[in-house]
């Protein structure tokens, strides 16, 4: 490959919500009159079946969409979403619950609150509740924006719940409106040229394509990717969990008192539940080790958590592995999404790695239309940074725990799983509170205040605190306006999406 290489076609193969946002996004800042137009064609197989359980995402969603140009109303519409302003953690220690709020308290002044907070430290959700308005207004179930607020805004980060079946359908809808070319066809030979590039694909009807890049957006079957770039790196030492149960339960089978403003993650004795409320049902899901209960034994364990009414719902099964593809991007290729790796579901991070990869890809992109071999270096460099970040902040939630009531728990909790770039702060972090500079990854999905909700949630630092300036910090102000302005959850979804 020469050191430069223009682009005038980029052809994606497979949809869903990997190949779709992808799409997307590369048509909003490519065809946006820039520069040259750029010709995206998406090629699907018709027949692969998808699973839809319910997507939790993070507040970057946000932001992809308004680059798309997609209104956050018809957002929410298609695709049954409510809002999500936190994951609740419930009995990762036996008996506590703690959240992760998105909302970032303000820095420096709250430094002296937190010692002081430490000083007279409580189990649990304590910190959150002290520390963050959205876990304050999530109690409450109220909207994390007032009805009259425009389309994305919100002093406050949030993300949604929604049904990733009907996201991929929507952007299929709204990527064909302005100009991305939709094939259904099953691609079942990639050629490669004497650089081993791609040369062009064949589909199961004989027609050929051919682009200036390629991107793999199929999935586990890595269908381009893995020729073009074959090695992997397997993470199934941090992270136990490679199966799931799951099951959507509908509002007439079973309705909570409110639609959660909220994921809730409940630990069970060989994984953990996720609970996520859409308008019109919950996506509902056991994430389990198969090396410690089997699939049969995993769904019986599942029905008797969530009770009597799953009796006669169906529930689909979930094989999946915890990996990152070396090299993201080989040649002219390039893998979005599933066909790049995965991390299990904890902490909602499948749908940001999507927009992650694909944001980057248009930055480089839209210059020049053009790509080089530096650019490709640069990307994996991104990407196996990220799931670095990534694998490590989801891995501390299971061995900061302090269950060892089954198998499972003793096996995730022992500290050979903790990445090696994390072995030395763990230890540093039961004797001293987390810092910014403990932190040196500057775009980073999960930031201090992150490792805070975690570490004090889970009750892990043991230290002896720091006597501090005395502290007047208090939420009560703000929440008092928060409480008089935000509207019920339920009624935001009411009046606005009617």
């Amino acid at each position: 490959m020469s050191d430069f290489q223009k682009v005038e076609s980029i052809l994606i193969v497979g949809g869903g919500s990997a190949g779709w946002i992808t799409a997307n996004l590369l048509n909003a800042r490519l065809n946006d009159g820039s520069g040259p137009p750029v010709k995206i064609t998406l090629v699907e197989a018709p027949d692969i079946p998808v699973i839809g359980v319910g997507e939790a995402t993070v507040p970057s969603i946000r932001r992809t969409m308004n680059i798309m140009g997609v209104s956050e109303k018809d957002l929410m519409r298609a695709t049954d979403a409510t809002f999500k302003s936190l994951i609740r953690f419930k009995d990762w220690n036996l008996g506590e619950e703690f959240d992760h709020p998105f909302d970032r308290r303000e820095r420096p002044d709250t430094d002296a609150a937190i010692l002081s907070w430490l000083q007279n430290q409580q189990a649990g959700n304590a910190f959150a509740q002290d520390f963050s308005i959205l876990s304050n207004t999530a109690e409450r179930m109220l909207a994390p924006k007032a009805v009259e607020w425009a389309d994305y805004q919100s002093p406050f980060p949030y993300a949604y719940h929604l049904d990733a079946v009907k996201l991929a359908a929507m952007l299929t809808e709204f990527g064909a409106a302005r100009g991305i070319q939709h094939r259904l066809a099953k691609i079942v030979e990639v050629k490669e040229n004497e650089r081993g590039d791609i040369a062009t694909l064949t589909d199961e009807e004989g027609r050929e394509y051919a682009a200036d890049l390629y991107i793999d957006c199929t999935g586990f079957a890595a269908r381009l990717a893995s020729k073009t770039s074959p090695d992997e790196i397997d993470y199934s030492n941090n992270l136990l969990c490679d199966s799931a149960v799951t099951m959507n339960v509908s509002y007439e089978a079973w309705r909570p008192d409110h639609i959660l403003p909220y994921t809730t993650a409940h630990a069970l004795g060989h994984g953990w539940v996720w609970d996520i409320n859409l308008q019109g049902r919950r996506g509902m899901g056991y994430v389990y080790s198969s090396s410690h209960i089997d699939r049969k034994d995993a769904e019986v364990e599942f029905r008797k958590f969530e009770g009597p009414h799953t009796e006669g719902i169906e529930a689909g099964h979930i094989r999946f592995k915890t990996y990152k593809r070396v090299n993201a991007w080989t040649g002219n290729c390039i893998s979005i999404g599933l066909s790049d790796g995965f991390v299990e579901p904890l902490e909602s991070t499948g749908l940001y790695m999507m927009q992650f990869a694909a944001q980057r890809l248009a930055e480089d992109l839209r210059p020049n239309r053009r790509f080089s071999n530096a650019m490709s270096a640069h990307f994996n460099q991104l990407m196996r940074t990220l799931y670095e970040e990534i694998i490590g902040y989801v891995t501390l939630h299971y061995v900061t725990s302090n269950r060892r009531d089954t198998g499972f728990w003793r096996d995730a909790t022992d500290f050979d799983r903790v990445p090696r770039h994390l072995e030395n702060l763990m230890e540093i972090w039961k004797t001293r509170p987390v810092t910014d500079t403990d932190l040196l990854i500057h775009h980073r999905l999960f930031s201090l205040e992150s490792y805070e909700y975690l570490l004090f949630g889970m009750s892990y630092f043991q230290g002896e605190v720091p006597k501090g300036p005395a502290s007047n910090f208090s939420l009560k102000p703000a929440l008092e306006k928060c409480y008089a302005r935000l509207p019920k959850h339920e009624n935001w979804l009411a009046q606005s999406l009617r």
